[in-house]
């Protein structure tokens, strides 16, 4: 669900009914020469590729050269829609380390399918039909966006609103703006259908009359159209409610009392609906029709992924791609041959499980089946029936006569030994609902929750006798369990949340320090809070012994609060802290100290109190869902309990053995993935595997159910290895016959055991042995898969579940299990995060339009790594257009250039030389780690700085560049770029009249001399040096510099490194304070460091420095090289870097600083070994 710039600009123009055409937006655009050339490349390196089918990997036949395998894969993304820009972003990570491997000789094969199982496309199709069947077909008349309150005019208010995206070609007439105060909609404004441009988009803008004070007023929008007819109404506005601004006595006096409307929190965007997101995809109003037949999205979206990830230049073995569902015969039998395993090894189980529910789509709602709140789950919460008993509150008289009972959900039932009253929210909403022998009061929320776990006597439906405020109940007489109170009271909380828990929350003010200061305070003000003293006159009960700074307490909150100087339920921070502390060590290290359960461990008890307050029917037990979760139907969902089938994730024996493979074998590059891991294996348990309806592979031994999206793919990557030859070119659907003959009603369980498991040849079996020999030998080259990529949210699921799959299906094999998955963040956009909703996604085909293969690949290489959220930055595409076509160019042009031949004779060629090895050797050390954004700055930006570096010093001695080198600076270009910009990169190739694809050549090896690094280093230092010191005396015009260098330190100097070195801590670091050492009074009378006074501190702090940056390199006492030969073979490049502009410099003159001829002594005492010093004259 992806807009391009063209679906949004639909909005600007749905005034005069019109749609902008794609094609005159883009002749809008100004043609881009240099992106045109890099894309014509694009296309003609991509043709050559396909026909010389690159590639398509194979095992070795017998007699080819074999130097291993690498095999990586990325979740195959659901096919509602186009690929877009984060799929690359993640993809890309996988190919450049299957580039990259294939540059050590390997075999390396990227498969990649299109997952169309579960509720996305289900659920998109539903959407469009209610779309069509609410607005119209094909052209629909949408209703316009929700009016928001922008700013206020006296005691007018100014609303704005969006246009409808579509009104059925008929041109917008006029709006009529409505206005409620709670009961009827009655007209407020008649507006005419101008627009006005606000923060770059069209709008419709209004006065309206503001509410008096004390009223809530809702606005909304009819829109007109030019046949007579008006659109649907638009959703409602937020209230707008007139409050009193209040004086700062530090301002000028104003109007006393002064009011204005409360302003609405402007809503990001409208919500899209499906049709929108469609013609944002460029698909026609007629084609979109056919869009509600889910099969439809089947034959559309896969076919376009597979080119949009052809246009990208992705190095995919497409004979191996394919489609997921019953559709694809092939798969299907995969798929249920792999359950079939899971059941017969005991890994599934059948019954009631808590579980997150769609009541629309009246099914289990898991990870993929949502558009928010994947990862969430259920909570167990304990239900304490608090009695309410008479006097009853007003709102409660002739209700029922059945007894009446707050629910108080709670994680802490062990507690509830130490009630002093319970808590309710004033202004929440609560409703009373009939349970059949007892009426119950909580939130409308909680109690459509409760019913769907048979908690209610009709499963999902409620009865609600009445409804109230939790003002209405507050003072209520109540008899809690457990407490030794006969009666206590419901007091107000104003922090409560009524979407969380019931909406009542017991109150234990002895071990609770949110209830403590809440109870206090109550008790404190109790006109201010409107209660009676009578309701607060209870003691505190001791419940739990904690040890806490060295005593025993018998009421932690109490003396955390006062600890911590709580004064009131505002000190949230504070009180934050104390809840910690008494929760943490409360319940891990407190003892009962009340109760029938005295003298118990904390968590022991709460297991023991819990059960017998069930048994007593004093409670029960219930769930919900631990975040907002809403399925892609568009429904809030809740937890279930449903008869459904269920993968035993996190049994013992299961999930130790994933464990292990974890922590000693996975490969997940960073210590915090491998962390998320080991988080998620210790919380993930049973996982609901069926749905009762939707696309998939039906459950092969109750076909009533069809497995869910998840589930389906946990093991599809040892699919891949066969899928050439039941799909082969163009056969994503399995619908047409297999390259080897086999049809799929023949690939029993036997034949898949055979293949995968080195099963017996099966029986009867109607494919030849010869043929699945084959199969099984290719499976068995490639397995196990290598590398998965993934975006970091699948760890929770899909990454963690694959190991478990693995695992149980490869039972005892951990050598055909994964060997690494690596995981990345977010992908931003100029630092903004993409977002469906709100329409700033940038698709796959769009990136490629706008800014061309190679610098979309680069961008996203440039983007970031690791789990953090990385940046895919527009500047940096645009830039790396003029970068690659800059590249070509240089690279055409110096092959008739006329260059330098013969021996490397100057220290200028070793140098670039041996630093194009040093930066070939530190690029191939990230790719090896995926470390993508470090292996560009070496292999592309600090590679393409060595060369203009290398121009530099030879243009300075008057020389032409060596051919040799600008051909091997080129080359190597070539290989380590070909894994991120592979296009330009085969251009180039061929260019230099290299044989075959240099895709196909070796990355390069070469040996770093290290002493040459340190002499280039060295003059990069004192370039830099001169810069800032000549630039410092630029003010005195100087003609000359004298540059000293230091052929040792002297003896003082040598006194100060020393003891540095020996003072150091066992770790290496210098320890706190040691800098006072060189204080003259720490140091001995006639000491050889007290004559040199504060130069010894400035010394000292320039060999920390240095010591921080290099290490023990700080201490070495000479260099490895001569500096001075060095320097006059450098002496044209330096002084051209300070004679610039103005500058009046004209000589550079070197001196050992031990030359007692040379001028300046005072300045040359300061220089030390690698660090000359200069004097400006």
């Amino acid at each position: 669900m992806f807009l391009t710039r063209w679906a949004r600009n639909m909005a600007t123009h749905a005034a005069k009914g019109a749609s902008p055409s794609p094609a005159k937006l883009a002749d809008a655009k100004p043609k881009n020469e240099k992106k045109t050339l890099l894309s014509k490349l694009e296309k003609e390196m991509q043709a050559e590729w396909e026909a010389k089918k690159l590639f398509e990997v194979d095992p070795p036949k017998e007699g080819e050269e074999d130097n291993g395998k690498f095999m990586a894969t990325f979740p195959y993304p659901y096919m509602n829609g186009c690929l877009h820009l984060g799929h690359a972003f993640s993809l890309l990570k996988a190919e450049f380390a299957v580039s990259y491997h294939r540059l050590q000789g390997k075999r390396s094969l990227f498969p990649f399918g299109f997952h169309c199982t579960g509720m996305p496309i289900q659920a998109a199709a539903n959407k469009l039909k209610r779309d069509y069947e609410q607005y119209g077909s094909p052209s629909p008349k949408f209703p316009s966006g929700r009016p928001v309150h922008v700013d206020d005019a006296d005691d007018d208010i100014i609303l704005e609103w969006a246009p409808p995206t579509s009104t059925g070609h008929q041109d917008i007439t006029g709006y009529t703006l409505e206005v409620s105060s709670g009961a009827e909609w009655k007209e407020a404004v008649k507006v005419g259908p101008e627009t006005v441009l606000v923060k770059d988009k069209k709008k419709v803008q209004t006065k309206a009359t503001g509410p008096a004070e004390g009223e809530k007023l809702k606005f909304r929008v009819v829109t007109h159209l030019a046949d007579g007819t008006s659109c649907h109404a638009s959703a409602e506005s937020d209230e707008v409610v007139k409050v009193v601004v209040k004086e700062d006595p530090k301002k000028p006096k104003g109007k006393a009392g002064a009011k204005k409307p409360a302003k609405i929190a402007a809503k990001s965007g409208d919500a899209l609906h499906q049709w929108d997101i469609m013609m944002g995809m460029g698909i026609s109003e007629e084609e979109i029709t056919e869009f509600v037949d889910p099969m439809k999205w089947l034959t559309y979206f896969p076919p376009q992924g597979k080119e949009d990830l052809k246009m990208l230049g992705v190095h995919v073995d497409f004979r191996r791609s394919f489609i997921t569902t019953a559709v694809n015969p092939y798969y299907d039998s995969f798929i249920r041959w792999q359950f079939n395993k899971l059941k017969a090894g005991n890994r599934l189980a059948f019954g009631k499980r808590p579980t997150v529910y769609s009541e629309t789509d009246k099914q289990a709602c898991m990870d993929h089946d949502r558009s928010e709140g994947e990862g969430g789950g259920p909570t167990e919460y304990t239900a304490i029936k608090v009695q309410v008993i008479e006097p009853l509150p007003e709102c409660l008289a002739g209700v029922t006569t059945k007894p009446i009972y707050l629910l108080c959900g709670t994680l802490r039932p062990e507690t509830m030994i130490g009630q002093t009253n319970c808590w309710i929210l004033p202004s929440g909403t609560y409703g009373a609902f009939d349970r059949g022998e007892e009426v119950v009061i909580c939130s409308d929320r909680a109690a459509r929750n409760m019913s769907f776990q048979d908690l209610f006597p009709e499963w999902g439906k409620t009865t609600k006798v009445a409804t109230m405020t939790g003002e209405q109940l507050m003072g209520a007489s109540l008899k809690a369990p457990k407490t030794k109170y006969e009666k206590i009271h419901l007091l107000p909380l104003l922090t409560i949340k009524m979407d969380k828990g019931t909406g009542i929350v017991t109150s234990v003010p002895a071990d609770s320090p949110d209830d403590y200061a809440a109870f206090m305070d109550v008790k404190k003000k109790p006109d201010y809070y409107k209660v009676k003293p009578e309701w607060t006159d209870f003691d505190l009960i001791p419940l739990i012994d904690v040890e806490l700074d060295g005593e025993n307490r018998t009421m932690c909150a109490e003396y955390l609060c006062q600890k911590l100087g709580v004064m009131s339920p505002k000190d949230t921070d504070k009180i934050q802290i104390a809840h910690d502390i008494a929760y943490n060590d409360g319940f891990y290290k407190g003892i009962m100290s009340a109760g029938e359960f005295k003298g118990m461990k904390v968590a022991d008890a709460k297991v023991a109190c819990k059960k017998v307050m069930i048994e007593a029917g004093e409670a029960f037990v219930y769930h919900e869902p631990d975040r907002l979760i809403k399925s892609r139907s568009g429904d809030t969902c809740v937890i279930a309990l449903i008869d459904q089938w269920y993968l035993k994730y996190g049994e013992e024996g299961w999930r130790d053995e994933v464990i292990r493979h974890v922590e000693n074998t996975l490969d997940a590059y960073t210590p915090a993935c491998k962390k998320a891991f080991i988080d998620v294996l210790n919380w993930l348990t049973d996982w609901a595997c069926s749905r009762s309806f939707g696309l998939g592979t039906m459950i092969p031994w109750d076909q009533q159910f069809v497995i869910e999206s998840l589930s389906d793919s946990t093991i599809y990557m040892a699919y891949y290895t066969l899928a050439k030859y039941f799909h082969g070119d163009d056969n994503l659907r399995g619908e047409k016959p297999s390259p080897i003959g086999i049809n799929p009603e023949d690939l029993s369980d036997a034949v898949f055991d055979y293949i995968f498991l080195r099963g017996a040849y099966p029986e009867g079996c109607k494919i030849p042995e010869e043929k699945l020999a084959t199969m099984r030998g290719e499976f068995e080259y490639f397995y196990p898969m290598d590398l998965r990529v993934s975006g970091k949210d699948l760890i929770q699921n899909h990454l963690t579940m694959s190991l478990y799959n693995h695992s149980a299906i490869w039972e005892n094999k951990p050598e055909m299990w994964p060997r690494s998955f690596y995981t990345n963040g977010w992908v931003l956009v100029d630092g903004e995060k993409m977002s469906k909703s709100l329409g700033n996604f940038k698709t796959l085909k769009g990136a490629i339009e706008e800014f061309g293969a190679d610098a979309t690949r680069l961008a996203c290489a440039s983007a970031g790594d690791t789990m953090e959220d990385a940046n895919f930055e527009i500047a940096t595409a645009n830039n790396s257009i003029l970068k690659l076509f800059a590249f070509h160019e240089y690279a055409q042009k110096v092959q008739t250039e006329e260059l330098r031949e013969g021996d490397l004779s100057l220290f200028a060629d070793i140098w670039f030389d041996n630093e194009m090895a040093r930066l070939m050797e530190e690029a191939k050390m990230h790719f090896d780690r995926m470390r993508y954004k470090e292996a560009l700055r070496c292999a592309w930006f600090d590679f393409g700085s060595a060369r203009s570096q290398y121009y530099d010093v030879i243009a300075s001695l008057g020389q032409k560049a060596h051919k040799d080198l600008v051909n091997k600076w080129i080359e190597w270009t070539c290989i380590m770029m070909s894994i991120i910009t592979p296009h330009t990169m085969e251009a180039v190739w061929k260019m230099l009249g290299k044989e075959g694809s240099v895709l196909d050549s070796r990355f390069p090896f070469a040996t770093v001399n290290e002493e040459i690094s340190a002499k280039g280093t060295y003059i990069e230092k004192v370039k830099s040096d001169l810069i800032e010191k000549h630039t410092k005396a630029a003010k005195k015009e100087p003609t000359n510099v004298n540059v000293y260098v230091a052929a040792g330190y002297p003896a003082w100097k040598l006194k100060v490194i020393t003891m540095m070195k020996d003072c150091r801590e066992a770790d290496g670091s210098f320890p706190q304070g040691f800098m006072k050492m060189f204080d003259k009074k720490s140091l001995p009378e006639g000491d050889i460091l007290v004559a040199k006074g504060k130069q010894v501190g400035q010394f000292a702090g320039m060999v920390k420095s240095q010591y921080e940056a290099t290490g023990e390199a700080a201490f070495a006492l000479e260099l490895p090289f001569k500096e001075l030969p060095l320097l006059q073979e450098y002496e044209n490049y330096l002084m051209s870097k300070i004679k610039v502009g103005t500058s009046k410099m004209e000589t550079m003159k070197f001196f050992m600083a031990d030359d007692e001829s040379a001028p300046d002594a005072n300045v040359a005492e300061n220089s030390v070994p690698g660090k000359p010093s200069m004097a400006f004259n």
